[in-house]
């Protein structure tokens, strides 16, 4: 059973690391537009999967919580890319991710009895290969000061987001729908307090860049179910190994053999960290 589990948060890494695919090929750069038309994608996109699944539609506090938690944070995190650049922005934001959501798991949760030691290993191995992957962009930063504020901030929040179906004790079945609308309703909030203005681009790409983060969000919590958030978590961030491939191999971001090379490093690195981790 914990095999599903493992398999489960890889696959919402491997959504995770894709569901800005179809956006980065249509081109287009409204990315308020997009988070708040992603945040629709995942509202329609969690009643569907719902129905189609016979999981509950009745709201509850600790879904809800979440998906607010999870819509403030993806905003939060646009200012910590923005004045920090893509390159120094991501480590920083999956660090703090794999991080908090570890300790949450480990340290308040005790889903670590016994391999805490090595779980931490595991832990050190992953932040590092996050860190080699992410290193291979470009360096551009605004405003430091501003960037790392916004970045810590949403990576605490992000790493958090799930600590309260951990608190409420809420199945999976119960809480997928409510957390789908928490973000949904955020999402229209947040454009509207921040009048983003919609135009006809990229609104298809959107919409499917919802669908697919969601898949992702089912897989993670059906993950968390069965291995606890000290290791749901940080596997998941195997995430953005998939986003660097799909910049690599696909977008040819990176045409550098050292670059590339350090890639591939980083990536034995991380996935050496989540073998050790599931060992803990």
């Amino acid at each position: 059973m914990e095999n599903l589990g493992f398999l489960a948060a890889l696959g919402a890494a491997l959504a995770w690391g894709s569901y800005l695919v179809p956006f980065k090929i249509s081109q287009s750069k409204n990315l308020l537009s997009f988070q708040a038309l992603m945040a629709v994608g995942i509202g329609f996109s969690g009643l569907l999967i719902s129905l189609i699944l016979g999981y509950s539609l009745t709201l509850n506090m600790y879904g809800l919580l979440s998906g607010v938690l999870w819509a403030s944070a993806n905003v939060i995190s646009l200012v910590a890319v923005l004045n920090l650049g893509l390159s120094r922005a991501a480590p920083l934001l999956s660090s703090l991710v794999i991080l908090s959501s570890f300790l949450w798991g480990a340290l308040v949760f005790g889903e670590l009895p016994t391999g805490i030691i090595m779980g931490f290993f595991g832990i050190g191995l992953i932040v590092l290969g996050v860190i080699l992957i992410s290193a291979t962009g470009n360096t551009h930063s605004q405003n430091i000061k501003k960037g790392l504020l916004a970045g810590i901030i949403a990576g605490l929040m992000f790493g958090s987001q799930l600590v309260p179906i951990k608190v409420g004790n809420v199945a999976t079945r119960d809480f997928f729908f409510p957390v789908c609308f928490g973000i949904f309703i955020t999402g229209l909030l947040i454009s509207q307090v921040m009048k983003v203005k919609f135009k006809k681009e990229a609104v298809k790409e959107s919409l499917l860049s919802g669908l697919i983060w969601n898949i992702g969000n089912l897989l993670s919590l059906l993950s968390l179910s069965i291995i606890g958030l000290s290791k749901m978590g940080p596997i998941s961030q195997s995430a953005i190994l998939v986003a660097v491939f799909w910049g690599l191999f696909y977008f040819k971001e990176v045409a550098q053999r050292k670059k590339m090379i350090q890639v591939l490093i980083g990536a034995a690195v991380l996935l050496a960290g989540v073998a050790i981790l599931g060992l803990a």
